[in-house]
């Protein structure tokens, strides 16, 4: 690989190619969904991937919220915003993003339940409640996963949100909580909304989890776990499978006699890319033949050197991905 004008070039030889499915039937699928449930252990990258999404979904015409409970603001930043906000915000043509504050999401679910705002800020928005509401294991969890429910599937307020979600440890919990509900509470209006939202998360058509993990063998591991715990204890499917950061395709360049240092040292830069390119894609063939047929589809994101703190960036990086290309393919 040479740099020239700023692109990345391949070099000659051959480099393991993976199964994966194709990007643009892909989007077409996830578009239909009307809840994204972005997730996967901390680090892996599913913020970038859910604004990845997004911002791609927007472009194809879907009205998209992008929603995060993370404290600072990258999201804002890669989609366009300032900053994030606990009402949703407009950065772009058919694109909004949200901060989810767990306790406005109790208090506006509290809306939904009682049909009150009166009531409902009385309750939940008094102090002494707030405290005793702490203690409840689940309640937060259950109210933000709610108020995402409710906007995606029963108001319909977009075509589509992404809810860039709970690690994956704590995703099992979230999305268990509605049955837990139905499990140890006889009645009551949270019984109705419980069941309905199970009834959701169960529907592949309706809603989907989104489980990204990085191109190494026990992150690999574990998001194939986790897709069979959330299928066995939830019943939602994770229907796409993201591995992220995939290091280019490259094969390393021999270097010439009487090289130059700095062109040594280059080309040295070089083989210990091709080298890492090589054992990434080794280890996913490797899990890819282990787990055998996939039940789910699988998408590779490339390793980005230029940052993902812009939407442009967001824009190239998608059209290598439904390109079906990576870093070295990038104009």
């Amino acid at each position: 690989m040479l740099d020239v004008g700023g692109q990345l070039c391949h070099a000659p030889g051959l480099v393991p190619e993976l199964r994966r499915s194709d990007p643009v039937q892909l989007l077409a699928e996830l578009e239909r969904r009307r809840l994204l449930i972005v997730s996967g252990k901390g680090g892996v990258g599913r913020t970038t991937v859910a604004a990845l999404l997004g911002s791609a979904l927007a472009a194809r015409g879907r009205k998209v919220l992008v929603a995060t409970t993370g404290h600072d603001d990258r999201l804002a930043w890669m989609l366009g915003g300032e900053r994030l906000e606990d009402r949703p915000t407009s950065v772009a043509p058919n694109l909004d993003i949200q901060r989810l504050v767990p306790e406005t999401c109790v208090e506006e679910y509290g809306v939904l339940i009682t049909n009150s705002q009166r009531l409902s800020h009385a309750v939940f928005g008094n102090k002494v409640v707030r405290r005793l509401l702490r203690a409840i294991p689940g309640l937060d969890d259950f109210a933000i996963l709610g108020k995402v429910w409710h906007e995606a599937v029963r108001a319909r307020s977009y075509d589509t949100i992404l809810f860039d979600g709970p690690a994956s440890g704590h995703l099992r919990l979230v999305l268990g909580v509605p049955q837990a509900l139905l499990d140890t509470v006889s009645e009551g209006p949270l019984m109705s909304e419980a069941a309905a939202m199970r009834d959701s998360l169960q529907d592949p058509e309706v809603c989907e989890a989104v489980l990204v993990a990085l191109p190494e063998r026990w992150p690999l591991t574990e998001l194939g776990e986790l897709a069979t715990a959330l299928r066995r204890e939830t019943g939602m499917g994770a229907g796409t499978l993201v591995v992220n950061k995939l290091w280019p395709k490259l094969d390393a360049i021999p270097e010439p006699d009487g090289a130059p240092p700095a062109l040594a040292d280059m080309l040295e830069v070089v083989t210990s890319m091709a080298r890492s390119g090589r054992e990434q894609r080794e280890v996913v063939g490797a899990w890819l033949d282990e787990r055998g047929h996939l039940d789910e589809d699988l998408i590779t994101v490339p390793w980005w050197p230029w940052g993902l703190d812009n939407p442009q960036a967001l824009r190239d990086l998608m059209a290598v991905i439904e390109a079906g290309g990576d870093a070295a393919d990038a104009s």
